[in-house]
């Protein structure tokens, strides 16, 4: 014989009135919350930058020398020995314009940085006439002020991939 619906909630009316309350939703929060931690940390891992992160938005070397911060350097060529295009942003802190001298192994290029300025080298054409390295390998730059000098291990992008194509040197 079938209870009524009234008598077959009585045990569960009783259970609450003595402040006893049914943890059916708790695993499942506890799972969410679990996967929700999970999927911040593995999203933070992949969008941290580094010298060994190659996914990352801007795979240039970042170094400074005294109050000249160099960013996102790297070099753009289409094959090994090929004449390259650096690439970069070069931003004064000083009030004084600032001689900036990029080297390799063969050859230099000189810039001056504006006082509290910067240079973007996406919009400014600065080359070498050879990238010493093939596009996937790091080649190293030397960037010298009267402060001194830093060693740029900088990636060489291959310029015909779409992304580096308007950079790619004549």
């Amino acid at each position: 014989m079938r209870l009524p619906p009234h008598q077959r909630r009585q045990p569960e009316r009783q259970l609450r009135s003595a402040g006893i309350r049914r943890r059916v939703r708790l695993p499942l929060i506890g799972a969410q919350a679990s996967g929700l931690v999970a999927l911040v940390i593995a999203v933070s891992s992949c969008a941290t930058g580094g010298e060994d992160n190659w996914n990352s938005t801007a795979v240039g070397d970042d170094k400074s020398i005294g109050a000249l911060d160099l960013r996102s350097v790297l070099l753009v060529t289409g094959d090994e020995g090929a004449a390259a295009r650096i690439l970069g942003t070069f931003e004064n802190n000083t009030d004084q314009p600032i001689d900036l001298t990029i080297s390799d192994d063969d050859e230099e290029t000189r810039l001056t940085v504006p006082g509290q300025g910067s240079i973007a080298l996406d919009t400014r054409e600065t080359l070498l006439r050879t990238s010493g390295d093939a596009p996937g390998a790091r080649t190293t730059l030397v960037a010298t002020t009267a402060d001194g000098s830093v060693d740029l291990l900088v990636p060489v992008v291959d310029g015909t991939l779409d992304p580096y194509r308007p950079y790619l040197p004549d």
